[in-house]
Order: C-alpha cells, then sequence, then structure tokens
C-alpha cells in the first residue's frame, strides 16, 4: 500500500492479518490455517543456572564413577 504527501512517498507494509485475510479471500489456505499463521509463537531463552559451574567438555565428571565387575555382577567404589 502506497501513500504519499506533497515531497514524501511512503509505504505502509502489510500486518499479518492482512496477508492472512487475503490468502484466505484467494482460497490458498483454509482457516485452520490461518488461526495457525496468527498465533504468537513463543521464544523459549535458556537462563544459565548461576549456582552451577560452567561445563567444559574436557573436564573431569564431578560425579561418583561407579565400577562393576563382571564376574560377580556387584559395584565397588
Amino acid at each position: 500500500m502506497y501513500t504519499s504527501t506533497t515531497n514524501t512517498e511512503y509505504i505502509i507494509k502489510p500486518t499479518k492479518a492482512q496477508i492472512v485475510q487475503r490468502l484466505l479471500e484467494n482460497e490458498q489456505i483454509n482457516a485452520e490455517e490461518a488461526v495457525i499463521l496468527l498465533m504468537s509463537e513463543k521464544e523459549y531463552v535458556s537462563i544459565p543456572n548461576p549456582y552451577s559451574p560452567p561445563y567444559h567438555p574436557f573436564s573431569p565428571p564431578t560425579y561418583p564413577i561407579w565400577y562393576g565387575t563382571p564376574t560377580t555382577g556387584g559395584t565397588v567404589k
């Protein structure tokens, strides 16, 4: 959509609802698809835990490692 004043020309971008309405009128999408397009997508942001130490892939594990013996099936620490 274009509009202009004396020396300035503005381009007004259509909203999501206007685009979806045009697609519905042209029967390019159905009502269910229109609802999906108009739903707002939520972004999930991962917040780091300030109390956990930083992970480094080559650092030794901080949890206890349990070893088992194949003959007894028991666990030895």
